[in-house]
């Protein structure tokens, strides 16, 4: 897992959405446009976790958390992807554990 800057893209059976993430060492930081995210992700080898909170910054209207909820707790467990700069990952979210997370990021830039 390289520093960088990332697209992300999530999905769960709410929804999905996309964001950009920010990866400095173990630090997570990032957002879209109604949420956004911090946190800390450690490598072993190929196997990565993530603890991340995700928190609603604006009310736009028609969107909506793809938790269902406006502030999240985010545990994710994944393995760097087969094709170059992609991480894939799975997860929930302690506040809403029957909503699976699916986490794709692809570094974009350093």
């Amino acid at each position: 897992m390289q520093d960088g800057t990332y697209r992300v893209e999530f999905i769960t059976k709410n929804g999905t959405g996309t964001g950009v993430v920010i990866i400095q060492g173990e630090e997570v930081r990032g957002g879209d446009s109604l949420m956004f995210y911090v946190g800390t992700m450690t490598q072993n080898e190929n196997d990565i976790t993530a603890e991340v909170k995700a928190e609603i910054h604006s009310q736009v209207v028609g969107m909506a958390s793809v938790f269902g909820i406006d502030s999240v707790n985010i545990s994710l467990s994944g393995k760097l992807g087969s094709v170059k700069d992609s991480i894939l990952m799975e997860g929930t979210a302690k506040e809403a554990p029957d909503v699976e997370f699916k986490v794709h990021l692809k570094r974009l830039c350093d």
